[in-house]
């Protein structure tokens, strides 16, 4: 028996990891755990930084028509999911980090990219930009909602779940503990230590990604639900 896979990340992003698991012939259950939605933003000139930092495709997603005037600048880009979004939106990639944004930072040489314009979420990572000038702008909101009767009726039985962020993980763990749902039972499949620790001790199996994209986590996804 194949188990079911619980998807819990923002709709957008959440159908695409569904189309890539129906794909592998696994059976997904999609139920965000979050809403994403713009925010009205004023950023800076463009001229007055080098690089463009996108930690998430959902600074090209929400961004809107005011995201054209940074097209100049070259992307530093978290994961690939965000590099394709910002290349499909026409911005050139300088650069793809896999793990995280204070990773791609510190991957940085020379004199290149010393100012840089991060168009982020409301709530954002903590980043220390070392020697170079980091300018934060958020264009974006993701809002945390209950757990949705999909997921809570999925993990009435044994259950893989999918978690992208320790954000996520923490506000899973909140709503597993509110409505008396055991941990015991499941299986969390996570983007990285970072989240493997946010997502707490209790479960049946955690198992980290090798890398942060959907790739990796479907690859580890996949042997649970067949319990390979």
């Amino acid at each position: 028996m194949t188990l079911p896979l619980l998807i819990l990340r923002p709709l957008d992003g959440a159908l695409q990891t569904e189309r890539r698991a129906k794909d592998l012939g696994l059976n997904p259950v999609v139920d965000p755990l979050f809403t994403v939605e713009p925010i009205v933003w004023s950023g800076p000139a463009a001229q007055d930084f080098d690089a463009l930092l996108l930690t998430s495709a959902n600074a090209v997603t929400y961004a809107g028509a005011q995201l054209d005037a940074y097209k100049s600048l070259p992307v530093l880009a978290v994961g690939q999911a965000t590099a394709q979004a910002a290349g499909d939106a026409g911005f050139t990639i300088a650069q793809t980090g896999e793990s995280g944004g204070q990773q791609l930072l510190n991957q940085l040489t020379g004199d290149r990219y010393r100012s840089i314009l991060w168009l982020a979420g409301e709530q954002h990572s903590v980043l220390d930009s070392v020697d170079r000038q980091l300018h934060i702008v958020p264009v974006y909101r993701s809002r945390a909602i209950a757990l949705g009767e999909k997921a809570a009726a999925c993990l009435e039985g044994e259950t893989v779940v999918l978690i992208h962020s320790a954000r996520a993980a923490k506000h899973l763990v909140a709503e597993l503990d509110r409505l008396q749902i055991k941990k015991s039972r499941h299986h969390a499949v996570v983007f990285s230590a970072k989240v493997a620790a946010a997502v707490g001790q209790g479960w049946r199996s955690i198992q980290i990604a090798a890398r942060p994209d959907d790739e990796s986590l479907l690859s580890l996804a996949s042997r649970l639900c067949r319990n390979e």
